[in-house]
């Protein structure tokens, strides 16, 4: 393993670490509710239909303000102005009560919350979860977390593998490519908590590694096999994982239509991710395992319903919501969808974003006037066209769901996640295009301004969402604060040591970064 991609995995543990130990329990994603499947596993080994949520995870709800009432929000929602009462004294904390609950507070159930996921990132959990049984609560959450945090580091280094790939075993833009997924903010506050995020996005990113084996060498035994594992493990992580299926058909698509061979391989493939889609709309709702973990809100399409015109505006609505909602959602909204960062976060963002879309425009344009379809370019259409069809698939889905059930089942912006590297590389390489344009020269330094960058945004979203949930004016106070409701590691100063070894090591690892760009022979860029 290169030395760099060693000092990128430590300095995107310890980042991911500053999160876990910042962000309050129950401040996650549902969190609580998929903590309660965990513990339904762990302490009963099945998640029950009616009650399935533990008095121990209520009382705590109760004491953190993450109860919900009968619409479903809690004291954080629509309140990014509120925190918990935090004090010096344990008695008014609460926090020696909830660490002292008898065990039959984790199987006494007394109310329906627990999440019905798909059951292997639950099973994974339950797994740490007894290894701390006899610890306390905040000890088994935490102990979850940093599962989800293994995991995270997992998917860094297979985007890692993916650079070397689609940027033709150039290690330095790999890095690059591997920094910029390891310090989006948003991306490591869904991936570490207790939340099977992280899986979903490590199983998504492995099918994309394979879709680009696949490009170069075609659809060899070993990568079926490779995919269809990995198929069955995502499905069993979570309802929309047959959503890959594109993922592979694209690209085996246009190696068919490059190579002009291959249409065997192409033709089984799509026939039978045809025959898999329709018995899985078709029989889902039958199978035991898949119906008790609510798949069937992903394959239960009556067709019968479809109206073009309620489509069409059904996609009008959702591409809007997209722009408006789901934008920012993608790059960072928290504390139960309540906090935002400041405005001219964004908008710098859409600024970057422009440029790289004109450079994703250049590129193509070079490639017209050779006429000449090389792997990067292939790469970028399988990028582009993956991305639109995940988005068009999902949006026909929430049609359909909307259709029997009512209501949109929403976007948020962690939903394409999964593709994130691919959005990452996407952006990389259109920036690459306007810098190799504008300076050329200084074209590895100008790259590295936007792992530069990437790393602030990191930073500065976690002070903000940190600052509203604790006096950050009081280093005492800050102390006193962050080590309530945490486990006994994750108290005092050990909370400020984190910190500090996560930017040292950031700033260690830009200069390392620096210096091999430096260092290393240059490498044609275009």
């Amino acid at each position: 393993m290169p030395k760099l991609l060693k000092l990128l995995l430590i300095a995107a543990f310890f980042n991911a670490l500053s999160w876990v130990v910042l962000i309050p329990v129950w401040q996650y994603p549902d969190e609580q509710a998929h903590f309660a499947q965990v513990q339904d596993v762990a302490e009963l080994g099945h998640v029950p239909f009616s009650l399935n949520t533990s008095r121990e995870i209520e009382f705590s709800e109760k004491v953190l303000g993450t109860e919900r009432d009968s619409l479903g929000n809690n004291k954080f929602t629509y309140h990014p102005e509120y925190k918990i009462e935090y004090s010096a004294d344990s008695n008014v904390s609460f926090e020696d009560v909830i660490r002292n609950l008898p065990k039959t507070a984790r199987s006494e159930l007394v109310k329906h919350e627990a999440t019905q996921n798909p059951p292997l990132y639950y099973f994974l959990g339950s797994i740490v979860y007894k290894i701390f049984y006899n610890s306390d609560l905040f000890t088994r959450v935490f102990a979850v977390r940093m599962m989800s945090l293994i995991i995270f580091l997992a998917t860094i280094y297979l985007s890692y593998k993916i650079g070397i790939i689609i940027f033709k075993n150039n290690k330095f833009l790999s890095i690059v490519l591997a920094s910029l997924v390891t310090f989006k903010p948003m991306l490591v506050f869904s991936s570490t908590g207790v939340l099977p995020d992280a899986l979903t996005n490590l199983f998504f990113t492995a099918i994309i590694f394979l879709s680009l084996e696949i490009l170069q060498e075609g659809l060899k035994k070993k990568y079926l096999i490779g995919f269809f594992a990995i198929l069955i493990a995502g499905v069993m992580t979570r309802q929309h994982f047959l959503l890959v299926i594109p993922v592979i058909l694209i690209p085996l698509t246009l190696r068919t239509i490059r190579t002009e061979n291959g249409w065997k391989s192409l033709t089984i493939f799509l026939w039978s991710s045809i025959a898999l889609v329709i018995l899985a709309t078709l029989y889902g709702t039958k199978i035991p395992l898949v119906s008790s973990f609510r798949i069937q809100e992903f394959t239960s399409i009556k067709f019968s319903q479809f109206s073009w015109p309620e489509l069409s505006n059904h996609l009008s609505q959702v591409l809007s919501q997209f722009y408006k909602e789901t934008f920012v959602w993608y790059w960072g909204v928290y504390k139960w969808l309540s906090l935002t960062l400041p405005l001219i976060y964004y908008r710098l963002i859409k600024f970057i974003l422009i440029i790289s879309l004109v450079g994703v425009f250049i590129k193509f344009y070079k490639g017209v006037k050779r006429k000449k379809l090389d792997f990067e370019l292939l790469y970028l259409v399988h990028f582009i066209l993956s991305s639109i069809f995940y988005l068009l698939i999902f949006v026909v889905w929430d049609y359909f769901f909307s259709k029997s059930s009512g209501y949109s089942f929403g976007l948020q912006g962690r939903y394409f996640f999964p593709l994130i590297v691919i959005h990452l590389a996407i952006l990389l390489y259109g920036a690459r295009e306007v810098i190799n344009l504008l300076v050329k020269k200084y074209a590895k330094y100008a790259t590295l301004t936007i792992v530069v960058l990437m790393i602030i945004f990191n930073d500065l979203s976690l002070f903000h969402v940190s600052s509203s949930y604790y006096d950050l004016l009081s280093t005492n106070a800050f102390i006193i604060q962050t080590s309530l409701y945490k486990p006994l590691l994750f108290k005092g100063n050990i909370i400020l040591t984190i910190l500090a070894l996560n930017f040292i090591l950031q700033l260690f690892l830009l200069i390392n970064m620096f210096q091999y760009a430096i260092a290393v022979v240059d490498q044609k860029e275009s």
